[in-house]
């Protein structure tokens, strides 16, 4: 005992000691740290800052740590003070930098794809053709535009940058091979939507209609959409109250569910933790690989996860990893995801006395749990058996 608290004392005070000096700032999709660490950072890049107000570098970090803080907080009353803190730094960039990259795509951050505001995205792409910072957004402007040509080029960029993790590539390509023709896939956040285009600006799943929550919020978007995809028709959702935007978000899923071209509806998994999406649909939906589908009629759902798990999902990349990882801990994360239709399958092949399938599903279960807070549960409940 005493060996690991003194093994935990010094590796927390080797994180103190580096996390004292200022570091590059990544966005939360590509890796996640403590609100401590940003804390710590923002100081550090303020030095920074204060002794060169023209180090844009500096500054973009600086703004960075603060955005991530923003995200991070689980008190209201303190992302809403760092939101502050964060439009104050853009104001001050202004001043200083006003004619830099940075200043530029920080401008058309704090803007959350206000299309008025799109010259400071413009401006940033020409200032610095070979950076990276705008490709996302790059993306997105192909998405909302429904440019998929300008959406597929830009995504491949993306890959060739080296800026997208290969774990979660391989993670949503089971994701989009586990659906039915012509699926609508509801997905959330980047790392279950930026891949997802990329596998499809390379000709996987083109059928599959992606359609991200965090995006329909916005009415020009969403309307051009539900209308391409026979969705009923839902007014001003950008000017809802709070209390509103939760109504809409806990019945979408039915809204979309009932188009009027009959296209399966699907929640990726990363979604349906989301308890404000699912609530009050839970009864109607069936776990069938890496997504719920929604049917109002039962549906042998685990006949699903074994197609999709035996024949369609492919797995390699868990335990023969031959590729440079950028997000191992993000990886690590996502692929939690699997491990509930895992365990569903693991309890179907011991009961049908399956012995051989059942080794081969518990490998990958203790793959996918190792070294998460799940593991030890994971464990249990194989041995309970």
């Amino acid at each position: 005992m005493k060996k690991v608290t003194l093994f935990l004392f010094i590796t927390s005070l080797s994180f103190v000691v580096s996390a004292q000096k200022p570091e590059k700032i990544y966005g939360n999709a590509h890796q996640q740290k403590p609100l401590s660490y940003y804390q710590e950072q923002s100081a550090a890049w303020k030095k920074v800052v204060d002794q060169n107000p023209k180090n844009a570098g500096a500054w973009y970090n600086y703004y960075y740590a603060n955005r991530n803080m923003m995200f991070n907080d689980t008190i209201a009353k303190k992302r809403e003070e760092r939101w502050e803190l964060v439009k104050k730094i853009v104001n001050e960039m202004e001043k200083a930098i006003p004619d830099s990259y940075e200043y530029n795509i920080c401008k058309w951050q704090m803007g959350n794809h206000d299309q008025k505001q799109i010259q400071y995205l413009k401006k940033a792409a020409e200032l610095g053709p070979d950076r990276t910072e705008h490709i996302d957004y790059m993306i997105n402007q192909g998405e909302l535009n429904r440019n998929i040509s300008d959406r597929d080029t830009y995504s491949i960029k993306k890959f060739e940058a080296g800026l997208f993790s290969i774990g979660i590539i391989y993670y949503n390509y089971n994701v989009l091979v586990g659906l039915e023709k012509d699926a609508i896939l509801l997905t959330l956040g980047d790392n279950d939507t930026y891949p997802i285009w990329y596998l499809q600006a390379k000709g996987i799943r083109k059928d599959v209609h992606v359609v991200n929550l965090s995006l329909i919020l916005l009415d020009y978007y969403r309307e051009k959409v539900f209308q391409e995809l026979g969705i009923e028709k839902i007014d001003h959702v950008s000017d809802l109250e709070k209390s509103d935007f939760e109504f809409f978000k806990s019945h979408v899923v039915k809204n979309v569910a009932s188009n009027m071209k009959n296209y399966p509806t699907y929640l990726a998994l990363t979604l349906a933790c989301e308890d404000k999406y699912t609530k009050n649909i839970q009864e109607n939906l069936y776990l069938t690989g890496l997504a719920y589908v929604y049917e109002k009629q039962a549906i042998d759902n685990v006949a699903f996860l074994k197609k999709n798990f035996e024949y369609n999902f492919a797995f390699d990349y868990l335990d023969k990893v031959f590729y440079n990882e950028i997000s191992p801990d993000m990886v690590t994360m996502i692929n939690g995801n699997y491990i509930i239709p895992m365990l569903t399958l693991y309890d179907h092949y011991k009961l049908a006395g399956d012995n051989l399938k059942c080794d081969w599903i518990k490998a990958k279960l203790k793959l996918v749990s190792k070294g998460t807070e799940n593991e030890a549960e994971v464990i249990k409940h194989i041995q309970s058996y």
